[in-house]
């Protein structure tokens, strides 16, 4: 007996999956489509009728559960990341060829990891994809396709951790000297005093600037999830409050469009920015240095990890420790607190 039921939690309303499978419930989210749910109420049926899931079915090429997967990515991810999803399960397709899924070993992987090395992949790309194909493997484990993830035990590179690039002051100036009168002197201003990612900046609505309470609010809508899924919101700085004022304002929409009055094209944008530095002289750097720039500034003026962390969005600490070398004396100041 298969089912779908709605919930409503932190993150939003949810079309759930659940069924019996082998003597264990399975329950699994779909999306927030009801359409989607039904599709895949269905799809479960049929396949529980014909004995295609559980371990029965384990027997099934590794590029058919790629392709079931690429579809639960499709549903439940932001476009750019299941883009990345289906980029990096292709090459594990090329890596592996013919083998099915049960028939994956941690020795394949580590095979993986030597083979995009030996491509000249840096450490932190081939770590990102083996995120993406444990993720794929922990499914099959929870769609009962799999007793056990054989990626577990395989570890990912040490990444150097290197100084990140940021704007000096003078340099902030003269990028807004650059931008100045145009739509991009918002969004830079926006970057600048906000910190928020590129998509974040696309998929930013009039809805989510509260002028009353003066935040920006970062959080999911139709199409499109925030990297780490939960609601975030950013005090507006005064400048801000003044800059984003003076935009022509709508009840909804993007708040920055192209020029065809459209919802920019993220990977446009990069584009745009990279041209706009190199018109202000600025080398070395593109739209994410903007973010970086936001957090540096703040750790500088001796804001505290936690709440760079906080207003950044980051899903861990260590993630935000990258800014720690630029207040070198917040561990004395912690020492100097310290009393008998």
């Amino acid at each position: 007996m298969a089912r779908i039921y709605e919930r409503t939690g932190k993150k939003g309303t949810y079309w759930y999956l659940d069924y019996n499978l082998e003597g264990q419930r399975v329950r699994k989210r779909v999306g927030q489509s009801k359409k989607l749910a039904e599709l895949a109420l269905a799809d479960v049926q049929v396949k529980l009728e014909r004995k295609e899931l559980g371990f029965a079915a384990k027997d099934r090429p590794l590029s058919d559960f790629i392709d079931e997967y690429l579809v639960y990515s499709k549903a439940n991810k932001a476009p750019e990341t299941c883009q990345r999803d289906a980029i990096t399960l292709g090459y594990l397709k090329d890596f592996i060829r013919g083998d099915r899924l049960s028939s994956i070993t941690a020795h394949q992987l580590e095979g993986y990891k030597a083979w995009r090395k030996e491509a000249g992949k840096e450490p932190s790309t081939i770590n990102r994809e083996l995120n993406t194909i444990k993720a794929l493997l922990n499914k099959a484990v929870a769609w009962g396709a799999l007793s056990q993830n054989p990626a577990k035990g395989v570890s990912k590179f040490k990444e150097p951790r290197g100084q990140v690039r940021f704007l000096s002051t003078k340099e902030i100036q003269a990028l807004l000297k650059t931008v100045e009168g145009g739509n991009r002197y918002a969004m830079t201003e926006t970057l600048l005093n906000t910190g928020i990612r590129r998509g974040e900046l696309v998929w930013l609505d009039w809805p989510d600037l509260d002028f009353n309470r003066k935040i920006v609010a970062i959080q999911a809508k139709e199409g499109w999830q925030p990297k780490d899924y939960e609601v975030r919101h950013i005090p507006m700085t005064p400048h801000l409050f003044k800059v984003l004022s003076g935009l022509p304002r709508k009840d909804r929409g993007p708040v920055f469009v192209n020029g065809d009055g459209q919802r920019f094209n993220p990977d446009v944008l990069t584009h745009d920015f990279e041209d706009i530095m190199a018109q202000a002289k600025i080398s070395d750097a593109g739209i994410h240095t903007l973010r970086h720039t936001f957090a540096s500034h703040l750790v500088m003026k001796g804001v505290d990890l936690y709440t760079v962390q906080k207003l950044l969005g980051h899903a861990s600490i260590k993630t935000t420790e990258i800014y720690a070398h630029l207040a070198p004396d917040y561990l004395r100041s912690a020492m100097n607190r310290l009393r008998y």
